[in-house]
């Protein structure tokens, strides 16, 4: 019988059970929910997505604009074999065909992926299909009543690789089944496949350009290969168990059924959505992707369940890599590096610019920023004892983001016994007092003033230990333990004012 997996189509014998197919197959068992879609006798319909297969790659349009839509379905066939015409920092190109469509004369503001048909010359015999690049105004003689005619919803990192000479190989709409939701199933290892079955395992997510800093969050957090349903209504699936204290604010729009979003501030900051359903556009949601298969996990899965998923772009993963392992790891992507800070080959990548993975992939190009293994001080945290505090020093030094956090120095001298950094003031204000030292506070512990004191949030580091002061030279009211230094301490002894460190957690 033929049995159909992740989209490959497998032979398989009676009686065969779900796991025994998977095992064959080589997918792992990660210990994450699975799901069967039966073979039902239902209607094949024609939907409002179309694959465009190129040179490049393949990827999928939504056909938003209902004027044009059936004089799309007319035409957009023979857009097959058209090459590109041009190509610029706002667009690409492709043309020309012969079309029945009325040109008008309006500009319209055409945003980064979007699709529109260009009336060149306001004739429909010179009809070309346009990739919007980034948001910008153009007069393209678009066909009356419609700017752009809809979006790019998948392959959307295709668009700004195209070149002179990329074809448009073959255009086809997608076809869905009608009513087949109803035939979606979850399943466990022991199920008996039947003829026809679609086993689905994992969730597939690409991610957009217009929310970097969120989408490196979601690296962070599904970077093991899974999804934890934490949380699950009539129109979303959320994983919240990596929270955040913020984020920035970057793309918005409705969040559609399989649309990704990272929650960007509130209670629930840092938590990711997958949505069965659509809703409103909020201010609070960074859209990061959406899920281009696997959204039946979604449908059947309960709260506590895990998917396994995978992000179809690689992550630009360099720290901790040496300045030679991370030129390499570049050549290879075709990016161009270009070292910085101790540029050495053995120096680690502590920083880098852009440092998100999808700017560095749009720009093709990064600093890498370089310390020597010795100049890196190395923390471990006390978690358990101050949750509260190792959260602020964690958001003030960029480690909950990022591998390697930094802290700039604000006072050091060698008449002390300390060296003190600034925090951050804004976050300091709820820093109540939590693990206050007893009786001594030992040499390489590092503590957090709260808000007992003035100078509420200030970071420090003790080079000896005392019965009295804790390591911002507060007494020990105002003290927060929230750690100690776990290596390299004798780096600060050689940090001046304004001066910066980088800082790596020991786990």
């Amino acid at each position: 019988m033929k049995v159909t997996i992740n989209g490959q189509i497998t032979d398989a014998a009676s009686g065969t059970t779900v796991e025994q197919a998977l095992k064959r197959m080589g997918e792992p068992d990660k210990g994450c929910i699975l799901s069967v879609r039966k073979k039902v006798a239902v209607e094949k319909v024609a939907t409002d997505l179309f694959r465009i297969e190129t040179t490049r790659g393949s990827l999928i349009i939504r056909i938003d604009c209902q004027r044009v839509f059936d004089g799309w379905r007319r035409h957009f066939k023979s857009f097959e074999g058209t090459s590109v015409r041009w190509s610029t920092r706002d667009a690409t190109v492709f043309g020309q065909i012969v079309t029945d469509f009325e040109p008008s004369d309006e500009q319209f503001e055409m945003k980064k992926n979007e699709v529109a048909l260009s009336l060149s010359g306001f004739s429909s015999e010179n009809t070309h299909l346009v990739f919007g690049k980034k948001t910008h105004v153009g007069n393209y003689s678009p066909p009356k009543g419609c700017g752009a005619i809809g979006r790019v919803v998948y392959g959307r990192h295709l668009i700004g690789n195209m070149k002179m000479g990329d074809k448009i190989i073959k255009i086809e709409p997608i076809i869905e089944m009608k009513e087949a939701a109803k035939s979606v199933l979850k399943i466990d290892g022991d199920y008996v496949l039947e003829d026809g079955d679609s086993i689905i395992t994992k969730m597939l997510i690409e991610l957009e350009g217009t929310s970097p800093a969120s989408s490196e969050h979601v690296y962070n957090v599904l970077g093991k290969g899974w999804l934890e349903v934490r949380s699950k209504t009539s129109r979303f699936i959320s994983d919240n168990r990596v929270g955040l204290a913020s984020l920035a604010t970057e793309g918005l729009g409705v969040r559609q059924r399989g649309t990704l979003t990272v929650r960007n501030t509130g209670s629930s900051a840092g938590g990711i959505y997958v949505y069965t359903s659509e809703a409103p556009l909020s201010a609070s949601h960074s859209i990061v992707g959406h899920v281009v298969s696997g959204m039946e996990l979604a449908d059947v899965s309960d709260e506590g369940d895990r998917i396994a998923v995978a992000i179809s772009q690689e992550r630009i993963d360099l720290l901790g890599k040496t300045q030679s392992e991370a030129e390499a790891f570049l050549a290879k992507l075709g990016i161009k590096a270009e070292r910085q800070g101790d540029t050495s080959d053995s120096a680690i990548v502590v920083e880098h610019s852009p440092s998100n993975s999808l700017e560095i992939v749009s720009k093709r190009e990064v600093q890498t920023i370089g310390a020597g293994k010795e100049k890196i001080l190395k923390v471990r945290l006390y978690v358990k004892d101050a949750p509260a505090s190792v959260r602020y020093f964690r958001v003030a030094t960029g480690l909950e983001l990022r591998r390697f956090g930094k802290l700039k120095t604000y006072f050091s001298t060698p008449k002390m016994d300390l060296i003190l950094f600034k925090g951050n003031d804004a976050l300091a204000k709820g820093l109540m007092p939590e693990n206050i030292p007893g009786a001594i506070v030992k040499s390489g512990q590092i503590g957090v003033t709260n808000t007992v004191k003035k100078f509420t949030g200030m970071i420090g580091v003790r080079f000896t230990s005392s019965d009295k002061f804790g390591p911002t030279a507060e007494a020990f009211d105002g003290t927060n333990l929230i750690g100690e230094v776990a290596g390299n301490i004798e780096v600060l002894r050689e940090l001046k004012e304004g001066t910066e460190i980088y800082i790596l957690e020991a786990r």
